[in-house]
């Protein structure tokens, strides 16, 4: 089990490092033989990183949707532009 010195490190991380974190221990879980306990204490690890990337990838949307939104509302000389990538899609 990971130690609360590792959860507070883990949760320091910024998103690359969090996702680099995960992709190492996936591959040594995948290439390695490991003993069980830990194995256990990896998985869990790698599901604490997994749910701040996640968290981190929600702050970021709602800040992206903020900017958005506070585009279409200051200045609506952007909308012909949003059609254009609207259309593109």
């Amino acid at each position: 089990m990971p130690t609360k010195k590792q959860s507070q490190k883990n949760e320091s991380l910024n998103f690359e490092e969090a996702i680099e974190r995960l992709e190492n221990i996936i591959e040594k879980m995948e290439g390695e033989r490991i003993p069980l306990e830990e194995l256990l204490k990896d998985y869990e690890e790698g599901t604490k990183l997994l749910n701040a990337c996640k968290e981190k990838i929600n702050v970021a949307k709602e800040k992206v949707e903020k900017i958005n939104n506070s585009l279409n509302e200051d200045e609506a000389s952007l909308d012909p532009l949003d059609e254009i990538i609207d259309q593109g899609e």
